[in-house]
């Protein structure tokens, strides 16, 4: 069965409307090759975070589509995927569909409270993606007065976030070795909210029973090789800088977008998202390294998806 990710914004053109007529040959392709087993989409709570944005019936459509293309298979979330890559990494072993991808793990739209509360979460969740992003595009917004960066540029931004990410995680060991104890901290900024490599700390040490060795091992290897050996995590900051890299503003809607991609980029076999991500996607060459084929959503590359999606179901 082939994993095809579905963007949101793919999602939302599945539904059965007038203004989806351009989607027809798409949508139908897509329910064939699943009617027939060769095709997955998996859910998230990312696209359960968007859909809800959606007007009601049409975010309960949107949720339903994504049910039945998923066969009830979500991706695992970030933290826990994180921490998985990490453990293989270290010990040398596969990561498999089970370790990704995680049974019924989310609620349907249409359980009492679920919309109000995913509605609740995602203007939380927007206003911290909004400040932690405010900085960034205050700054761009300045130095770069509509200019795009070059090549250059945006490889110094792509390193110095990677630098970063992988000094985070050092920081978290050396903290948990002097505190002797594996606990989650706030985060630094936003007290409401988790620090990311305190959490990877914790699940690596209680879920994937590492000790000292192995964290010592890791922080030799994130000292050595950074982040490159953590897919998730290199995705995520390549795909970070180079927006950051071609405008001067980031919107809220795009760390989901970012997020989901990061996840699961490593291990899909068609991957369908908006223009500007695809372009990403390709111009950094992630594409060919994960050996992904990558659709956008845009009119010129919607026959040629088609055509992939029926060669599915064929």
């Amino acid at each position: 069965m082939c994993l095809v990710y579905l963007d949101q914004c793919v999602v939302s053109r599945l539904i059965d409307k007038a203004r989806n007529k351009s989607w027809e040959n798409v949508r139908a392709a897509i329910f064939a090759a699943h009617e027939r087993r060769r095709l997955l989409s998996p859910n998230s709570l990312e696209h359960l975070v968007e859909t809800a944005a959606m007007q009601d019936g049409d975010a309960v459509e949107a949720d339903r589509i994504l049910r039945r293309l998923s066969c009830g298979w979500c991706l695992e979330n970030e933290a826990r995927l994180l921490a998985r890559q990490i453990f293989a990494a270290i010990k040398g072993v596969p990561i498999t569909r089970g370790h990704f991808l995680v049974k019924k793990a989310l609620n349907p739209l249409t359980k009492d409270g679920i919309l109000g509360a995913l509605r609740k979460m995602k203007s939380e969740m927007d206003s911290h993606n909004a400040w932690m992003m405010q900085g960034a595009n205050e700054i761009n917004a300045v130095i770069r007065d509509g200019k795009r960066g070059n090549g250059r540029m945006r490889k110094i931004m792509i390193d110095r976030t990677l630098v970063g990410f992988a000094k985070r995680l050092r920081e978290a060991i050396m903290d948990a070795i002097a505190n002797r104890r594996f606990e989650i901290r706030a985060d630094r900024y936003r007290s409401n909210l988790r620090d990311w490599p305190s959490t990877i700390i914790y699940l690596l040490a209680k879920e994937h029973r590492f000790g000292g060795a192995a964290f010592a091992q890791l922080y030799q290897k994130l000292l050595t090789e950074g982040v490159s050996f953590i897919p998730l995590l290199r995705v995520k900051g390549e795909l970070q800088a180079y927006q950051f890299s071609v405008r001067a503003q980031m919107d809220p809607d795009d760390q989901y977008d970012i997020t989901r991609i990061s996840c699961v980029l490593p291990y899909a076999d068609i991957l369908i998202a908006d223009g500007e991500k695809a372009h990403a996607l390709r111009e950094l060459g992630l594409d060919k390294e994960f050996r992904v084929e990558v659709f956008s959503t845009k009119a010129g590359e919607r026959t040629a998806l088609a055509d992939r999606l029926k060669a599915l179901a064929a």
